[in-house]
């Protein structure tokens, strides 16, 4: 697709769209997705993932993408994963070897 495709397609959407917003349109695609509620993980777990990952805190922070006392925190229960990290600490817990198969830890 050219440029010229591109912004002639995005000009429809767009029109679309307002037209839809004005209510001068039904044609609209709607889509209803439902979001699965966040899990929440006990320092026990949390520590239980790492180590059946065969990960050091250290690697396992850098995975998460926080520090290393953070995950230290975790594991302890002193302090609690947010939103962002829950939702990667259930991936990770229903598909442990994603990390590897997505080449962000290598062995």
């Amino acid at each position: 697709m050219n440029e010229d495709q591109l912004f002639n397609e995005l000009k429809t959407s767009l029109g679309q769209a307002i037209e839809y917003a004005e209510g001068n349109s039904t044609k609209a695609r709607k889509k209803t997705v439902a979001i699965k509620e966040l899990a929440t993980f006990s320092a026990q777990e949390i520590k239980d993932l790492r180590l059946q990952m065969n990960l050091t805190q250290k690697s396992f922070a850098a995975l998460m993408g926080v520090s290393t006392k953070t995950v230290e925190a975790w594991e302890r229960g002193t302090n609690h994963p947010s939103g962002a990290a829950r939702r990667l600490l259930e991936i990770l817990k229903n598909e442990p070897h994603v990390a590897e198969d997505q080449q962000i830890v290598s062995v």
